[in-house]
């Protein structure tokens, strides 16, 4: 079976398994503008979907035919195909090469990957997983942060949530959330605030340090996100001690 035969046949099998109720439950999800379609299935219903087509191609694909694969349904409008193709794909990552960061920061800012689920999904299935073989290319998803398109800006942090749990690239962690500290935009806003949480659960210090250090200029939204996992009494202070200017500058 070909990769777009299996394209063709999953898209069926998701087609064939939306629910309408499922569908406007999953749409609260996201913001108004997020132009997105859903079939309306849960992430158990994807997940066996992607199983059974797993199955019909384990023994006989390559790498090269998953990858293909991806490309094929991260061009379908609907989240539920998006999600099944990287589900598949990171059953190959122990064969992940340097050139599919490339072809995933295309995806990103392509568009194909156009609201948070599916951006998320790919950074932390696909390249964070690039990155535990290929360390060297941090620097590169790092600076993805300078990017015009927002998520390619978003993969720039939340691609570092699991490395950050595990104490790895702590450095570009710091970095990349410092420099997207003056976007606007709350999706940037939560991710950054993810990121530093995961980072805190390695070397809490150094997220406290960090907090007190800059805190004045964090968006309140990344500063909620990233004391969640503080002791009470700890979060309350640096609310507080980051209140002012924040105070101040609302209008």
């Amino acid at each position: 079976m070909t990769p777009r035969q299996l394209a063709q046949r999953a898209r069926t099998a998701l087609r064939d398994a939306g629910d309408q109720r499922v569908r406007a439950r999953q749409r609260s999800f996201f913001k108004p503008w997020e132009k997105i379609e859903l079939y309306g299935i849960s992430t158990p219903g994807v997940r066996r979907i992607e199983r059974e087509m797993y199955g019909l191609i384990r023994k006989v694909w390559s790498y090269a035919d998953a990858v293909e694969f991806s490309e094929l349904l991260l061009q379908d409008r609907y989240i539920e195909a998006k999600s099944l193709s990287l589900m598949l794909l990171a059953r190959y990552h122990r064969q992940f090469d340097e050139a599919l960061l490339g072809r995933a920061k295309k995806w990103l800012r392509s568009d194909l990957c156009n609201n948070w689920s599916v951006t998320d999904q790919l950074s932390t299935q696909i390249v964070s997983r690039i990155l535990d073989s290929h360390e060297a290319l941090a620097p590169v998803v790092a600076g993805w942060h300078r990017s015009p398109n927002l998520w390619v800006r978003r993969a720039s942090a939340v691609s570092f949530v699991k490395p950050a749990g595990k104490a790895r690239h702590l450095d570009h962690v710091y970095d990349v959330v410092t420099a997207l500290l003056p976007d606007g935009h709350d999706l940037i806003h939560k991710a950054c605030g993810w990121v530093l949480r995961e980072a805190g659960k390695s070397d809490a210090a150094r997220l406290d340090a960090y907090l007190l250090a800059l805190g004045a200029t964090i968006p309140r939204t990344t500063l909620r996100y990233a004391i969640e996992r503080f002791p009470e009494r700890k979060r309350r202070m640096i609310l507080e001690r980051t209140r002012y200017k924040h105070e101040v500058e609302s209008p």
